[in-house]
């Protein structure tokens, strides 16, 4: 029962101290070519007062709000199901959970989410990202996989 939360604790704090370097060493809207070879990969100090892929801009407040109740009903839900879910599922929640505190802390104390990983090919970019994001892209992806691959038991998951 412990290590998925230990996990999370390791990865919440390199996802602030990333985002506390990037902050103090990057200046805003500058970057820094980590693989030059056709601009592919970028540490950019960019901020996100929006959602996913910045849409929704300016939300801060709101998005606030929204991140806690949701972290606080996954909590509660997780407590309580604990030992009904798979581990892998242990797994990805926690991770969900993580990622929501790592963007929930720049939120409240930046006013915005760091975001500086910076992949793309020239001018073809994805959005930049970090570790709180990729932590519930992983999470997702870990929930798709028990969904597909694993069997499941039906239970009673209510809240």
């Amino acid at each position: 029962m412990k290590f998925p939360f230990l996990l999370s604790i390791v990865i919440l704090t390199l996802d602030q101290l990333t985002k506390y370097a990037i902050s103090k060493f990057i200046p805003y809207s500058s970057c820094v070519s980590i693989i030059p070879f056709f601009d592919f990969f970028n540490i950019t100090n960019i901020h996100n007062t929006g959602i996913a892929f910045s849409i929704f801009q300016g939300k801060n407040f709101l998005f606030i709000l929204l991140v806690f109740l949701f972290l606080c009903a996954i909590i509660m839900w997780l407590c309580k199901n604990w030992s009904k879910i798979h581990e892998i599922q242990r797994y990805a929640f926690c991770l969900v959970i993580t990622g929501g505190f790592g963007n929930l802390i720049d939120r409240v104390l930046r006013g915005a989410v760091v975001d500086f990983l910076d992949f793309g090919i020239n001018s073809l970019r994805w959005p930049a990202f970090n570790i709180a994001d990729s932590c519930i892209c992983i999470a997702m992806a870990l929930i798709l996989i028990d969904i597909l691959f694993c069997s499941h038991e039906v239970k009673d998951f209510s809240i």
